[in-house]
């Protein structure tokens, strides 16, 4: 078979927008609920059968398929004449949220493949190999996210896989031995970045800028840092109906004051930061028992190191100043600038698709952001309805994913020359 040139062939390929479209659909029912959306947290039932799904897609298309020791799914393309020995890394995630949407994640790992059967189809001649990529826990169901790329690009914390969320809870290591890895040989997933000559990752801005200012695509420049921490208060538990009220040791009256003075601090630190609080856990947890254990993850995001620093600041001294509270660091992850000539490799690909474009920053977090610091990365993005996210309600719609996988393709055309 012999292999055609990317720049002889950048300007006739085309992406098939109904098999993006119903590949979407098809993944997008998996872990699905009426009204609740989409629950398919990382490494779960739902998170494997789509994982599955996802296998036979790839094998289907041409792609070799394998699972790393992070459990990332992983399928390359090879390209039949390399100029180079890097590989080319396009994709994003499958797992959600609870309760969330169709398209954050899987909008990005649906395109990837689809570039990849259109290069296929094509016989297109690429200078690598590409690989394809679904990463594990990207929405940090059991911990910290991002840790299939974090795994991939070695920035895993040791042992932060057998760490849970909350007293008692599931950890990513329980996960991994669900899907038949073992988690003390997750450092097999670590990766020489040098070995990547780039990475791509479309997805939905989940803001509204794009949606209100009508325009197409968005190129990435950085994505927002993000802190997160668990915060511990002990208290006394107690019964809830003969404990007076001057003899009580509260956990979660003790701890109440953070949930507001955390928004005040970050409106006092910078009004273009943000700050919350959205994960709060007592125990034992029944009506009638006083809460003797209250925890709570707090979670800061800018732009600025020095902003999150602040707030984590006032965070520990309000604790030092309690009696039987402790704030544990979950991360801590810098916000990061994307690479100038992949910005602009995105910016030609739009114009070359006749659609409107504009530099944005990310204020959510990314798999892209793991490997921003070692490897030349980029991203695209469209927009979704009404700037939601993380809910029942996203949604965008067929056009969209095919602009933005067209500009995806394009982009990898781009840097193929």
């Amino acid at each position: 078979m012999k292999m055609k040139d990317s720049k002889m062939v950048k300007g006739n390929v085309a992406i098939d927008r109904d098999r993006l479209w119903s590949d979407l659909m098809t993944v997008g029912k998996i872990g699905f609920q009426q009204g609740h959306g989409v629950n398919r947290p990382a490494l779960s039932d739902a998170d494997i059968a789509a994982r599955d799904w996802l296998t036979k897609r790839m094998s289907a298309a041409g792609l070799e398929v394998r699972v790393d020791a992070a459990a990332n799914v992983i399928g390359t393309l090879k390209t039949r004449t390399p100029r180079s020995q890097k590989i080319l890394v396009i994709g994003s995630h499958l797992d959600t949220v609870p309760q969330g949407g169709m398209f954050d994640g899987a909008l990005g790992v649906g395109a990837a493949l689809e570039c990849a059967r259109v290069i296929r189809e094509n016989e297109i001649e690429l200078p690598w190999d590409i690989e394809i990529i679904d990463f594990s826990d990207e929405e940090a169901a059991y911990n910290a996210g991002t840790v299939g790329s974090r795994a991939m690009i070695g920035q895993l914390k040791p042992d932060e896989i057998f760490v849970s969320k909350a007293k008692g809870g599931l950890t990513f290591a329980d996960g991994m031995e669900k899907v038949g890895k073992d988690p003390a040989r997750i450092g097999e997933a670590v990766r020489d970045p040098k070995i990547f000559a780039g990475m791509l990752e479309l997805h939905i801005e989940q803001g509204s800028r794009l949606e209100s200012e009508g325009i197409a695509i968005g190129a990435v420049t950085g994505i927002v840092g993000i802190y997160r921490y668990i915060v511990t208060v002990r208290g006394e538990a107690g019964h809830a109906g003969t404990t007076p009220m001057h003899l009580r040791d509260d956990a979660l009256v003790k701890a109440a004051p953070v949930f507001t003075m955390l928004p005040q601090w970050v409106r006092e630190t910078n009004g273009e930061m943000v700050g919350t609080i959205g994960q709060v856990t007592l125990e034992p947890g029944a009506t009638n028992v006083i809460p003797g254990v209250c925890t709570f993850i707090v979670e800061v995001r800018s732009m600025n190191a020095s902003d999150m620093v602040a707030v984590r600041e006032r965070l520990k001294s309000w604790a030092a100043a309690q009696r039987n509270v402790s704030v544990r660091t979950i991360y801590e992850k810098n916000s990061v600038a994307l690479s100038e000539p992949l910005i602009d490799a995105v910016i030609r690909a739009a114009e070359s698709e006749g659609v409107s474009h504009m530099r944005i920053q990310s204020g959510a977090g990314h798999d892209t952001q793991s490997f921003a610091p070692y490897v030349p990365s980029g991203m695209i993005f469209i927009p979704c309805k009404n700037g939601k996210s993380h809910c029942p309600d996203e949604w965008i719609e067929p056009d969209q994913a095919a602009y933005g996988c067209r500009v995806l393709l394009r982009t990898i055309l781009d840097l193929a020359e």
